[in-house]
C-alpha cells in the first residue's frame, strides 16, 4: 500500500497561535514549579503538532511541522548556531524531549535535564508562534488573573502566593486596585507565633488598616486589551517597586481581564 503524504500545513491564524502559545506557556510554568510536570509540555507539543500535521501522530511525526515554526525563533535557530555553548538548536532540544517522552525513567538528573530542555524548547516556540501576531496587550497578557477580596483572610492570600510563586496579588478595595506584595506580607507576618496566628485569620482589609503594606496601582498602570504593546513600553519607565500592569475590562475597572509584566514582553 502506497504511503499517504500528510496534508499540507495551513498557517495558524492569530487566535490559534495565541491558543497554542498559551498552552505551551502554561505547561512551562507548571514544569518550572514541578519537574514532574514534564508531561504537560509533551501534551502541549502534541496538541500543536496534531494541529500542524492535520492527522494523529506522535512527537516523531510532528517534528518537521513544528520545526517549520521553530525556524522563526532566533533562540532556536540563529543564536543556537552562533553560540552553541549557550543555546541548543530546535533539533537537539526536540530530540531530548522526544526521547524522554518515550522513556519511563523520569528520575533524578535525567528528569531535570529533560525538563530543562522542554522548558527551553517552549520558550523558543512561544516566541516563534507570536512572530506574525499583532502585538497588543490582549495577545501577550496572562489571562485568568487570580485576585483576592478584602474580606478574605490573610492566610488565603499567603496560601495563594506560596502555591503559585506569586510576587503580587491584586485586590480591589476602596474603588481602586492595590497589590499585596510578598515582601509586605513577609514583614506583616514576621511576628511571634500567637500574633502570627491572629494576623493570618485577619481579613485583608483589617490587616491593611494595621501594618500590612500594599501598593496602590496608578491609573497609568491600568491597561486594556486593545492597547498596542509598543505604546505600553514607550510610556513605561524603570522604577523601584513592582512592575506589574493590570489589564482591566474596558467598561468595568473592577474586573480584571489579565495581568502583564515585563516578563511576558521579553
Amino acid at each position: 500500500m502506497a504511503r499517504r503524504d500528510p496534508p499540507p500545513m495551513r498557517k495558524l491564524d492569530d487566535a490559534e497561535a495565541m491558543h497554542y502559545r498559551d498552552q505551551l506557556r502554561a505547561a512551562r510554568y507548571a514544569a518550572l514549579a514541578d519537574a514532574e510536570a514534564f508531561g504537560d509540555i509533551c501534551f502541549a507539543l502534541e496538541a500543536l503538532g496534531l494541529r500542524l500535521l492535520g492527522q494523529q501522530g506522535d512527537l516523531n511525526a510532528y517534528e518537521d511541522r513544528i520545526g517549520l515554526y521553530a525556524r522563526m525563533s532566533p533562540v532556536l535557530s540563529d543564536l543556537a548556531r552562533a553560540m552553541p555553548s549557550r543555546f541548543k538548536t530546535y533539533e537537539a532540544l526536540y530530540r531530548t524531549v522526544r526521547t524522554a517522552r518515550n522513556d519511563a525513567m523520569h528520575i533524578g538528573a535525567y528528569a531535570r535535564h529533560a525538563t530543562e530542555a522542554a522548558i527551553e524548547l517552549c520558550i523558543g516556540l512561544e516566541e516563534a508562534l507570536m512572530v506574525d501576531v499583532r502585538r497588543n496587550v490582549g495577545s501577550v497578557m496572562v489571562k485568568g488573573a487570580i485576585t483576592v477580596d478584602p474580606w478574605q483572610p490573610v492566610a488565603h492570600a499567603r496560601q495563594l502566593m506560596l502555591m503559585h510563586s506569586f510576587s503580587f496579588l491584586p485586590v480591589w478595595q476602596g474603588g481602586r486596585w492595590w497589590l499585596i506584595s510578598e515582601l509586605g506580607l513577609a514583614r506583616f507576618l514576621n511576628v511571634g507565633r500567637d500574633e502570627k496566628f491572629r494576623r493570618l485569620g485577619m481579613p485583608i482589609e483589617t490587616a491593611e488598616a494595621e501594618d500590612l503594606e500594599s501598593v496602590e496601582i496608578a491609573e497609568s498602570d491600568l491597561l486594556t486589551a486593545g492597547m498596542p504593546v509598543d505604546d505600553v513600553l514607550s510610556d513605561a519607565r524603570v522604577k523601584d517597586g513592582p512592575m506589574l500592569w493590570l489589564v482591566v475590562d474596558e467598561e468595568r475597572k473592577d474586573r480584571l481581564a489579565g495581568v502583564l509584566s515585563p516578563f511576558e514582553l521579553m
